[in-house]
């Protein structure tokens, strides 16, 4: 009789949910293997200013004066695995236009995600010079430690930027959920190795952190770092002018909404 009862107790006790994501379907530039429900429609707006944090001061408030590279991006879920995007930059007016496949999920039983997205840039400002269009791919692996951490990491391939064709790096984040409601994200973008000493151009690693603040189907994030970079083209290979030295942080915002149509 005791043995009945357990397993008919056991039976109907909850399954442990999936860990809950600490990020939506981007981290803070990259992609995350997360993808909003079938039906949702996205809005997100970035900011980032130019002033370096070391030179904020009373007068230009705090870099809230500095000139700013701004982007307005669109997205839509016609499935649960796949979510379309249209994002444009003030950067070079920069078009990037996007499909995201969730392979994978994180789900019980299972703590790594997988994701593959493709799309293209068009750096649409009549200061580019040479071929103004780029082929992009990235792979997306996410791990999840317990219940409130994530790593991510997304090697991307781009047929061109504006110093390089056939650019390939591996950037990665983290994503830690301080409360339900509370996130901090960090994005780590390593030195472009096809950098030559005496080519006249100069290297360096691009970092960015945030803290978010979530409420139903709104995502808050201030950012710092030294990467204003936010399209594939710009951030993958650090030769883009939104790449500063590894000192000179600047802040910035990402603003989220989503919509469920059906």
């Amino acid at each position: 009789m005791l043995l009945v009862a357990t397993r008919a107790l056991a039976q109907d006790a909850p399954a442990t949910p999936p860990p809950r994501a600490p990020e939506g379907s981007r981290v803070i530039n990259l992609p995350s293997t997360e993808i909003p429900a079938g039906g949702t429609l996205g809005v997100i707006f970035t900011h980032r200013f130019s002033g370096s944090l070391n030179e904020a001061d009373f007068h230009n408030f705090f870099t809230f004066d500095s000139s700013t590279s701004t982007g307005i991006g669109v997205s839509y879920s016609p499935l649960d695995s796949l979510e379309l995007a249209l994002d444009r930059s003030s950067s070079e007016d920069d078009y990037e236009i996007s499909a995201k496949y969730r392979l994978l999920p994180v789900a019980e039983g299972r703590r790594f995600g997988l994701a593959v997205r493709v799309g293209g840039n068009g750096r649409t400002a009549e200061e580019v010079q040479g071929d103004r269009y780029a082929f992009f791919a990235q792979g997306i692996a996410s791990l999840a430690l317990g219940s409130r951490v994530r790593l991510t990491a997304v090697p991307t391939y781009v047929s061109n930027t504006a110093s390089f064709r056939d650019a390939f790096n591996v950037p990665v984040a983290i994503s830690v959920a301080l409360t339900r409601t509370v996130n901090l994200h960090g994005e780590f973008y390593p030195k472009n190795q096809d950098f030559t000493e005496g080519s006249g151009r100069t290297t360096r690693f691009g970092w960015i952190a945030s803290i978010e603040k979530t409420v139903l189907r709104h995502r808050f994030a201030f950012t710092v770092g030294n990467l204003r970079a936010t399209s594939v083209d710009q951030y993958t290979a650090s030769d883009f002018g939104g790449v500063g030295l590894p000192r000179d942080a600047s802040i910035g915002f990402n603003l989220v909404r989503l919509w469920k149509l059906k």
